[in-house]
């Protein structure tokens, strides 16, 4: 009985709370997918000329900096294949090194460092690609925001999974998937409000959105602990209990569950990551 009280959610707010707000990581990506479809346009080839290319919906001023004159063209301008690829491509590439990357980065500097680590990697991409007029700088901001992404979606999932209640872990998992599709709405609503506006302007506030959320969770990470886990597996045993006491509502099981992460990572450590690896591909 004394157990169930401490099992609920309102028990459990304070870890609730933290992984809400590291859930937020992927409204960047959300907000990216969203915003850079509008801003560049979606092209489509003309039926009858193949290499004729036509806009269904961009934004002028972003195509003035970064397209180049079409007259032929219902607004007067166009922005090339190759550039709107790369566009979409260097994220894509980005976000796969940042991933891969999240590895050696994971033991090294655990997982709040990396989250303030992704945050100042995407508020660098933003400023060069407010800042920029070329479309090498364009490139370099897509790749940067990309390594970000890479970052914030994996060590967010790694946060949760590793802080949340057995019981809530499923539950705060899909509050993280969830926060991707509120993104991209955001993303495209600002969009399709701002293409409207003359010039810059018309981009600049929509891509200035990306700052907001990297705000929140840098500023939230500094109240919120490090993850036990990896706290326990570094050594910093009395850390780990800690940051167990501020995450869980009964103090008398926090022994017990610390004890049984040491004990798991004791059993992974004696088994290698090569045969773990090698169990994915057995029976």
């Amino acid at each position: 009985m004394g157990g169930s009280q401490h099992d609920t959610l309102r028990a459990n707010w304070k870890c609730v709370l933290a992984c809400l707000l590291v859930s937020m990581s992927p409204f960047q990506y959300g907000v990216d997918f969203g915003l850079i479809g509008g801003i560049q346009g979606a092209k489509t080839h003309d039926t009858i000329h193949a290499s004729t290319l036509t806009l269904r919906l961009a934004m002028i001023g972003f195509m003035k900096v970064f397209g180049y004159a079409a007259p032929n063209t219902p607004v007067g301008w166009n922005i090339s294949a190759e550039v709107q690829q790369l566009i979409g491509s260097l994220m894509t590439l980005g976000a796969m090194v940042g991933s891969g990357l999240a590895g050696p980065l994971a033991w090294k500097l655990g997982r709040k460092p990396c989250l303030w680590m992704a945050c100042i990697l995407c508020w660098a991409s933003d400023i060069i690609m407010m800042c920029t007029t070329s479309v090498g700088g364009l490139y370099a901001g897509r790749f940067l925001i990309g390594l970000a992404n890479g970052l914030f979606m994996t060590f967010s999932q790694l946060y949760i999974q590793e802080c949340s209640p057995a019981g809530y872990r499923g539950l705060l998992i899909s509050a993280f998937q969830f926060w991707t599709s509120i993104g991209t709405l955001v993303g495209t609503v600002v969009d399709n409000f701002t293409a409207p506006l003359p010039g810059k302007a018309e981009y600049l506030i929509p891509l200035g959105l990306v700052y907001i959320v990297p705000v929140i969770i840098a500023v939230g990470l500094f109240f919120i602990p490090e993850s036990p886990r990896w706290l326990a597996e570094t050594g910093k045993i009395e850390k780990a209990k800690k940051s167990l006491s501020w995450l869980r509502p009964n103090q008398d099981a926090v022994d017990g569950e610390l004890l049984n992460i040491q004990d798991a990572i004791e059993e992974s450590r004696v088994n290698s990551g090569k045969t773990v690896f090698l169990e994915m591909f057995k029976g």
